[in-house]
């Protein structure tokens, strides 16, 4: 039956007592998990992306082809390729288990379509604001940090809820780097939901299913407005 005869909210306390039946961890400790490794991913990945689309848009150096074109083959790379080297590098750096090795491996599959996107939205603003800074006395940090990066919201958007989509649905480098219940994240706790190998219980999942994706929701609302604007810039520019 695809419509309900009554609609119940039971089911959404009842997520509540399985992931803390499963995980010995309620739902606000797998929230907090999955945010402070999203944020921590979002900031470093800002971090890189717009001091490395600032420079490939606004300086010439030997190579930066070479480096535009690896960061457009990087998108070919699935998860799956790195994740045994992933694994190694992170066992000896004694990392596994810890949030920044998830945020450090989600921060390599972000980090290249941010900077292309800035990238493209730098290569947009007009070089006569550039040159009029410049003869304001403006330094190219002064000129990056005051007045490129206001004018890049609507590209700053856009990294922001695509990296957030992709690093708070992420399941396999969690399920992999993070063996510890309390350091579980949303997906992972959803998909080890369950009453046995052969037990499904939808009406479960999909109550925890609609509270995962109210963050997301909530991102987007906030940054909406400069979605599109920001799509389009990186699509068609550059």
């Amino acid at each position: 039956m695809i419509i309900p005869k009554h609609v119940t909210l039971r089911n959404y306390p009842t997520a509540f007592e399985y992931a803390k039946m499963y995980f010995e961890v309620g739902f606000p400790r797998l929230y907090l998990n999955s945010s402070i490794v999203t944020s921590f991913t979002i900031i470093l990945t800002l971090f890189i992306a717009m001091l490395a689309g600032f420079a490939l848009s606004n300086f010439r150096f030997r190579g930066q082809a070479i480096l535009h074109t690896l960061l457009l083959a990087s998108f070919m790379i699935p998860a799956q390729v790195l994740l045994i080297p992933l694994f190694v590098l992170f066992k000896k750096a004694h990392l596994l288990n810890t949030f920044p090795s998830v945020s450090f491996a989600y921060t390599i599959f972000t980090v290249p379509i941010a900077t292309l996107i800035l990238k493209s939205f730098f290569s947009s603003i007009p070089m006569e604001l550039k040159e009029a800074a410049k003869i304001d006395g403006a330094t190219e940090f002064y000129y990056f940090l005051r007045i490129a990066t206001p004018i890049a919201k609507p590209a700053i958007a856009t990294c922001i809820i695509y990296s957030f989509t992709l690093i708070w649905n992420e399941f396999l480098l969690a399920l992999v780097f993070l063996g510890k219940n309390e350091l579980k994240t949303l997906p992972v706790a959803i998909a080890n939901i369950g009453g046995g190998e052969y037990i499904v219980p939808y009406n479960i999942f999909s109550a925890s299913m609609i509270i995962v994706i109210i963050p997301i929701l909530i991102v987007f609302l906030i940054f909406q407005k400069w979605f599109i604007k920001g799509v389009t810039a990186g699509a068609l520019k550059g």
